[in-house]
C-alpha cells in the first residue's frame, strides 16, 4: 500500500500575466489499484487546462479498469495504443464541448500505477517520472524535448503513439515514486546529468512515513504545498505539479 500526495502551483510567470494554471494532477484508488497522473497544459494551447484535466482523470480511470491487462501483456505496442486512444477521445469530447479544436487541449501526460507485486506507467512529453528502488534515486523516464528545451510531444501531437514510453516493473526494492511537471524540474531535476535531486528521496519518505488517514488537509500534505509554493515555485516562472506515490511501512 503506498501513501500519496499531489498538487499544483501556479507560476510566477502566469500570476503576472493572468494565465490560469495550466498543469493537472489526480489520483485513484480502487479494487487494490492505485494510479497517480499528471499533465502540463502547452503554453500556446488556448484551452489546454482544460485537456490536462481530460487526461488525468480518464487516465487514472483507465489504469484502475486495465491495469491487470496492461500489466500482463506482451504487446505493448498495443498497450500504448489503447491508453492513448482512451486519452485522444476523452480530450476529443472535451474539444468539442468547448466548441475548439483538440489541439487547443494539448497537454502531456505521465502516470505510475501499482498493484499487487507490479507498477505500470507511460510518459508522454516533458517532465520526469523517477522512483527510489534499494535506496537509490533513479530516473524512469526523462523529459522529451526533441533538439530544443521548450519544445516537447503532447497527447494531441501527430507523433504522440511513437514518443510514448511505456515502463512495467516488479515493486520489489520500490519506496516510491515521483512525477513532475518541468516546472517542479527546475528544482528537482538537473537535465545535465539526467538526475534527480536528493531532495527527491526526502519527500518520498515524507509521504511513505507520514502518519494519520490521508486526508486533503493532513499535516504532512500541508507541508508539502507550502514547500511547493514557496520553495520549488519560487525556482521558475512556470506552473509547478507534483505528485508521489511513497510505499507505507508495513505495521
Amino acid at each position: 500500500m503506498f501513501k500519496e500526495f499531489h498538487y499544483q502551483a501556479r507560476g510566477h510567470g502566469h500570476l503576472r500575466d493572468g494565465t490560469p494554471v495550466q498543469d493537472r494532477t489526480n489520483y485513484l484508488s480502487r479494487g487494490g489499484v492505485q494510479v497517480l497522473c499528471l499533465a502540463d497544459g502547452a503554453g500556446s494551447a488556448t484551452h489546454s487546462q482544460f485537456g490536462a484535466q481530460a487526461v488525468v482523470d480518464e487516465g487514472c480511470v483507465v489504469l484502475v479498469e486495465q491495469f491487470a491487462e496492461y500489466a500482463a501483456s506482451n504487446d505493448g505496442i498495443q498497450v500504448k495504443v489503447d491508453l492513448l486512444g482512451r486519452l485522444a477521445a476523452k480530450v476529443a469530447a472535451v474539444a468539442e464541448r468547448h466548441n475548439v479544436s483538440p489541439d487547443d487541449l494539448a497537454s502531456t501526460f505521465l502516470c505510475v500505477a501499482v498493484s499487487g507485486d507490479r507498477f505500470l506507467g507511460a510518459h508522454v512529453g516533458d517532465g520526469v517520472v523517477g522512483y527510489l528502488k534499494h535506496g537509490d534515486l533513479r530516473v524512469i523516464s526523462g523529459p522529451d524535448n526533441a533538439e530544443f528545451a521548450n519544445q516537447t510531444t503532447f497527447v494531441t501531437s501527430a507523433r504522440a503513439l511513437e514518443s510514448m514510453r511505456l515502463f512495467r516493473g516488479s515493486l520489489g526494492g520500490v519506496s516510491g515514486f515521483i512525477l513532475m511537471s518541468d516546472g517542479s524540474g527546475d528544482s528537482l531535476y538537473d537535465p545535465r546529468t539526467g538526475e534527480l535531486a536528493g531532495a527527491c528521496s526526502k519527500l518520498i519518505d515524507a509521504v511513505g512515513t507520514a502518519p494519520g488517514r490521508q486526508s486533503k488537509n493532513s499535516d504532512y500534505k500541508k507541508r508539502l504545498r507550502r514547500l511547493v509554493n514557496v520553495t520549488i515555485r519560487n525556482a521558475t516562472k512556470d506552473d509547478c505539479s507534483i505528485g508521489i506515490l511513497g510505499r507505507q511501512a508495513a505495521q
